[in-house]
């Protein structure tokens, strides 16, 4: 009876071992939660055969924070446009979209070069639209279409050369109004 009852004790807590995450004492507290990027690190076994944790960590406080090669990163992104909508309610949900949105954005770019689907030129070309999108009063309709290409991106629906600097505004128009 004894070994019954201590194998099914072992049954049911022997998961739970697996799911426990320790938090990381120098994780940014601008930055998601840690352990939502731990899990998705060790989902992803192609990509931890060729990357450690600390390599995709260190990417993903980079997607967010900037950094050197590319200084305006996520949290910066979002802060510009929340900064210029006025409405309230509109940028309630810019915020909650643009949450959502960098954290399918940046689980895959924060990959091994040869892992991810997502490269450094789509965030770009992803940021320029989006700054473009207040002008034209469509910046929900822009994370939209963006959230459709990291879904479709990470699906393997299209290619990566499909994101080009047109995709959502003609390259002059974003540019001419964006600087």
């Amino acid at each position: 009876m004894k070994i019954r009852f201590l194998a099914i004790l072992m049954i049911m807590v022997l998961p739970a071992c697996g799911t426990l995450t320790a938090k990381d004492p120098i994780w940014p507290d601008d930055l998601p939660r840690y352990a939502y990027f731990f899990n998705e690190y060790q989902r992803d076994v192609v990509n931890t055969n060729s990357q450690t944790l600390d390599q995709y960590l260190t990417w993903v406080k980079r997607f967010y924070q900037g950094w050197e090669l590319y200084p305006s990163g996520w949290n910066n992104i979002k802060q510009d446009l929340l900064l210029r909508i006025k409405d309230p309610v509109l940028a309630g949900e810019v915020k909650e979209k643009m949450d959502d949105l960098g954290l399918s954005i940046s689980r895959e770019w924060a990959k091994n070069n040869d892992t991810r689907v997502i490269n450094t030129r789509h965030v770009s070309i992803w940021g320029n639209a989006l700054l473009k999108s207040l002008q034209q009063g469509e910046t929900l309709e822009i994370i939209e279409r963006i959230a459709a290409d990291v879904h479709d991106l990470i699906a393997k629906k299209i290619s990566a050369d499909v994101i080009t600097e047109n995709r959502f505004y003609a390259e002059e128009d974003i540019f001419k109004d964006v600087n």
